[in-house]
């Protein structure tokens, strides 16, 4: 079966009918495990609440890979279109949200093979403050200054660290999580997020951003 693009992550905007509301309103408070058994036999709407519940999740590990929302957002599309086509194989050995979250995060890794991000604009760095919230002069420019610090501290990473950095320290993942999304074992998780808060420390320091302890 098929899936359109627009239908996968554009949703709360069409007209559906008291029934279909309703219907909505009692698959969100279903369990992952049974909104992925619907989906496996074909309900959209059930794949639908999925996407709903984690569509956040994937685009903010995207946007802290790219650093940039208009690609975050196409890459995030992508990785929903194929957690539809590949729900069928999903066999419960992790948690749905972190079997989403692995093939995100490969996703993000096959589009650094393809092209390798030369530019980004301020707006879309890491250490910026929300949109709409206002900084005085002088904490504006300290926040850009460490912003693009960082940013240019995580791009020297390889991407096996960089990976580990972005999903404990932004996405709040648990070490087991992490190694399921990054199909490794523990001990290489620890191992990598050693490494990418020691080198990351060290390009600061380099930087004058940080001290050293």
């Amino acid at each position: 079966m098929s899936l359109p693009l627009e239908a996968c992550l554009v949703y709360d905007v069409w007209l559906v009918s008291d029934n279909a509301k309703t219907r909505n309103e009692l698959l969100r408070d279903q369990p992952d495990v049974s909104l992925v058994a619907r989906a496996q036999t074909g309900d959209l709407a059930a794949f639908e609440e999925l996407v709903r519940r984690y569509r956040n999740d994937v685009f903010r590990l995207a946007y802290h890979y790219l650093h940039n929302r208009e690609e975050a957002w196409d890459l995030s599309q992508e990785v929903f279109i194929k957690v539809y086509r590949s729900v069928g194989h999903f066999r419960g050995e992790a948690n749905f949200k972190t079997w989403v979250l692995r093939i995100a995060a490969n996703q993000c890794k096959d589009y650094f093979k393809k092209r390798r991000l030369t530019t980004v604009s301020f707006d879309d760095r890491i250490g910026v403050e929300p949109p709409g919230k206002q900084l005085e002069p002088g904490r504006a420019v300290e926040a850009q200054e460490i912003g693009e610090a960082i940013q240019a501290a995580l791009e020297k990473l390889p991407h096996k660290h960089r990976a580990a950095f972005v999903l404990r320290e932004f996405e709040g993942l648990s070490y087991e999580e992490m190694s399921q999304v990054m199909q490794c074992s523990l001990g290489t998780v620890m191992s990598r997020l050693h490494h990418a808060r020691k080198k990351l420390q060290q390009s600061l320091i380099q930087m004058g951003i940080a001290e050293e302890s």
